[in-house]
Parts: C-alpha cells; structure tokens; sequence
C-alpha cells in the first residue's frame, strides 16, 4: 500500500488595514487537536518568511496515514516580526482531512 499525499491550502488574513512590517514571517501549522490532556501532533507546517512580500497563501501536505478516523483537525496561524508575536489565530480553525479543496481556505488572524 502507497501512502497518499494530500495538500490543503488557503490564505491567512487579518482585519486591520496596515501592511505587515518588513522582515515578518507567517507560520502555519496543521495539528491534530483530539485530545485536550497531551499537545497536539503536528501533522504538517509551512514557514513563509518575508510575508510582507510572500503574501499570507500557504499550501500544507500531509499523508492519509496520519489521519485517524473520529480525530480532530485543525489549522493555526501566527505571524512574528523579529521573533515578536504580531497576530495569531484565536479560535479553531477546524478541518475535514482526507478530502480534497476545492476552495482555498480562509484563516482569520488576530493582532496580538
């Protein structure tokens, strides 16, 4: 049996009008989010440095493998200029694993 790669992607955004300050570095990250007690596993991320000119889209692979039937998915984001925390996801963002897109998703951050 081959294992199956899949890509689940989208665009972060936030609400206030301002560009992000130069050296800013978005990351997203695809963890599973089951159990409350351990942290969560990671399953796939994506660092995108210098976002003020990359933009906020990411792309996240992750195998069939690691999906677990009746597990929770979800995505977070965060974006640090010089290592300070700037915006950050404040609630989940929660995800169907094991699907295909066929719309990018949106991830709404927060200025910290």
């Amino acid at each position: 049996m081959t294992n199956s790669t899949r890509t689940i992607g989208g665009k972060v955004h936030y609400l206030p009008r301002i560009g992000l300050i130069r050296n800013s570095t978005l990351y997203v990250i695809l963890e599973d989010v089951s159990r409350a007690d351990v942290p969560a596993k990671k399953l796939a991320s994506q660092i995108i440095p210098n976002a003020e000119v990359a933009g906020l889209s990411f792309n996240l692979e992750y195998d069939d493998v690691d999906v677990i039937p009746g597990h929770s998915y979800a995505i977070s984001a965060h974006i640090k200029t010089d290592d300070r925390l700037i915006f950050t996801t404040t609630e989940r963002h929660s995800v169907e694993l094991g699907v295909d897109y066929l719309q990018p998703l949106e991830i709404l951050v927060h200025l910290v």
